[in-house]
């Protein structure tokens, strides 16, 4: 993958994937130590002990045939190799959460689209209670439909036009560098 929204994107999929109809994702972005947090809980199916052991082994996948079982562990391998945590809790029939620290200075990659990633994954999921959350020690932006849909004069997701005003409102509120500028 080409930036670390790719991988958050990878993480909603599977979150989306296994059932959940609620997703909690939460970006922070603390510019003291150039770190970024990432948040994924889910409401989906879940994993038991077992599969939690080995869901970010190389070649694991719950999925159907075709797919290769690399996103967490390609994610854990990035977030170890630039010095960050990696931590991933589940429990079966209940929820799974994500959380993943990495030091921008250390990562090869770059931050990426984080506005495109959460807009189109709204968009494309009208029925999934999606609330995002990106927070650095200048501000925070939360975004929730529908009431942020309300706010922002969107319709009911269903048009491209809703999707670009989205698109929009989310780029307004993210920063989009590795080393953001110093808002005070």
């Amino acid at each position: 993958m080409k930036d670390l929204a790719e991988y958050l994107e990878e993480v909603i999929k599977n979150s989306i994937e296994a059932g959940s109809d609620e997703i909690n994702i939460t970006v922070r972005y603390s510019d003291e130590k150039n770190v970024f947090r990432f948040v994924v809980e889910d409401n989906g199916c879940g994993m038991d002990k077992t599969l939690l052991k080995a869901a970010t082994d190389k070649g694991i996948s719950t999925k159907a045939i075709g797919h290769k079982g690399e996103g967490l562990y390609k994610l854990k391998t990035l977030v170890e190799s630039c010095e960050g945590i990696f931590v991933l809790s589940s429990h079966p029939n209940k929820y799974t959460r994500l959380e993943w620290t990495i030091n921008a200075d250390k990562t090869p990659i770059p931050l990426g689209d984080l506005a495109d990633i959460i807009a189109k994954t709204i968009f494309k999921n009208p029925n999934i209670d999606i609330h995002f959350m990106y927070a650095t020690k200048h501000s925070t932006f939360v975004f929730f439909l529908p009431a942020m849909a309300y706010m922002y004069k969107l319709e009911k997701m269903s048009t491209l036009s809703d999707l670009r005003k989205l698109k929009k409102v989310l780029k307004s509120n993210i920063l989009y560098s590795n080393k953001p500028t110093n808002r005070e």
